[in-house]
């Protein structure tokens, strides 16, 4: 015993930290050797470790979409919105340098579409709703 090897010392510590924990224990609950007025407090109960794991949780999701998502939302909008606008007024004279013309698809692009609920007899497929046609479009068939 005399030689300090590291298994001799962490032994040690080791029963230093379980007696230590034992005490505390004990004063905790005010524990003798016939009652314990307090129970001793179960910190891993499954209901305190889960909503302390759904509260970490909660708080890292919070803190990703305020700091990661929502910026890369805001950015993507400004420069869609930009690039979308840029190419919109500068296609027609690219268009015209090249001499290209494409009245069928600039007609396509600029005529006025129906405001009316229904008039619409475009085909919507997606994959959160089955494939329709339109409400109305059983009767022109």
């Amino acid at each position: 015993m005399t030689q300090e090897t590291p298994v001799k010392v962490l032994s040690l510590l080791g029963t230093a930290i379980a007696s230590l924990f034992f005490l505390f224990a004990v004063s905790i609950s005010n524990a003798s050797f016939e009652r314990m007025e307090q129970p001793f407090p179960d910190v891993f109960a499954p209901v305190k470790v889960v909503s302390v794991l759904d509260t970490a949780a909660s708080g890292y999701s919070k803190f990703v979409y305020a700091n990661l998502v929502l910026p890369a939302q805001q950015d993507y909008a400004f420069y869609a919105d930009n690039i979308s606008y840029a190419v919109a007024e500068a296609s027609p004279a690219f268009m015209e340098m090249a001499g290209v013309s494409m009245p069928s698809v600039a007609q396509a692009m600029y005529q006025p579409r129906a405001q009316v609920a229904g008039a619409s007899d475009q085909i919507v497929v997606s994959k959160y709703y089955p494939q329709s046609e339109g409400v109305f479009s059983i009767f022109y068939k």
